[in-house]
């Protein structure tokens, strides 16, 4: 409490708009939100960019055909089916485990 009895909070709000390419819950490429695909649609893939997990959704895997040089590829064998799990990355196509980019050598 205040000396006048009075508790006052300020209202914060954020002025920032997200950016696409931003870790959450949509397309890394658009910001779509993410949704289920019909059953004869194209699925949402999963890659990593950065060191993290990020999904691409079907329209920007048709619309861009750059998309697989906006995401991180597997050292062994230059894949884009990666998994960020725990600090490391694991390529689902080879198995290779590699450090996330960002990790430092402890």
């Amino acid at each position: 409490m205040t000396a006048a009895g009075w508790l006052s909070f300020e209202v914060v709000s954020s002025t920032e708009v997200p950016s696409v390419g931003q870790s959450g819950p949509g397309c890394f490429l658009c910001g779509r939100a993410t949704f289920d695909p019909d059953k004869r649609e194209r699925p949402w893939i999963r890659a990593v960019a950065g060191g993290a997990q990020v999904l691409i959704c079907p329209a920007c895997q048709d619309q861009r055909l750059d998309w697989p040089r906006k995401v991180d590829r597997c050292e062994a064998c230059d894949g884009t089916r990666l998994s960020a799990v725990l600090g490391r990355v694991v390529c689902r196509a080879c198995g290779h485990v590699q450090r996330a980019k960002g990790e430092e050598k402890r």
